[in-house]
């Protein structure tokens, strides 16, 4: 699929004149692939009028490296395609109930909510007497977070993602000084993913670099 095939859905107003809200124009989003959701997933994002900007509750559609589309009713459904910098998946706190699709320990714990994550590869590195350092994290997608940091001197970055198609959690330790690291580790659950992933086998190839 195409992102020219998902486009701006407006409700009818009639000869109301209501502030259109704006969508990413084809130059913006590029044509890079497309990933369509397999049960829409709940989310919170920004959403930019002539004059104002405006945070709505709503679902994501579908989404590619760098874009959102999403949808959200308010006197009519809107559907456009937005930064994933402006989306992030919604909490239970902040939806009123459980998000659709996600059993309880998965939604305990989000790719944008890394305090939480950090602390549970810090239980495992803990084992082997290392310990990840935060300096700073990020949103890198409506999905996916990386958090900067080292271990025992080593610059390296944790990323945390999830797949709404399949439910999945991710973890992957990355240097850029050590290609030899092992692949992302992905679960159910974070707890799950963080607890497989190989931190012996990672932090011994952090110090053989």
């Amino acid at each position: 699929m195409s992102t020219e095939q998902l486009v701006q859905v407006e409700p009818d107003y009639g000869n109301e004149f209501v502030p259109r809200p704006f969508s990413l124009t084809p130059d913006e989003l590029v044509d890079l692939p497309v990933t369509v959701a397999k049960d829409p997933t709940q989310v919170l994002v920004w959403v930019r009028y002539p004059a104002v900007a405006e945070r709505v509750r709503g679902v994501a559609l579908a989404w590619t490296q760098r874009a959102v589309y999403v949808e959200w009713e308010a006197r009519g459904i809107h559907r456009v395609w937005v930064w994933a910098s402006a989306v992030e998946r919604a909490a239970d706190k902040e939806a009123g109930a459980a998000v659709v699709g996600e059993s309880p320990r998965a939604s305990a714990v989000t790719a944008l909510g890394t305090e939480p994550l950090v602390q549970l590869v810090n239980v495992e590195l803990a084992l082997i007497g290392a310990e990840f350092m935060r300096a700073m994290s990020k949103p890198t997608g409506p999905f996916s977070s990386v958090v900067f940091g080292t271990i025992d001197g080593h610059s390296v970055h944790l990323d945390f993602l999830t797949d709404p198609a399949t439910d999945m959690c991710a973890v992957l330790l990355v240097s850029t000084a050590i290609e030899a690291l092992p692949g992302q580790s992905a679960a159910p659950t974070f707890e799950e993913a963080i607890q497989a992933y190989p931190w012996a086998v990672a932090v011994d190839a952090l110090d053989l670099g």
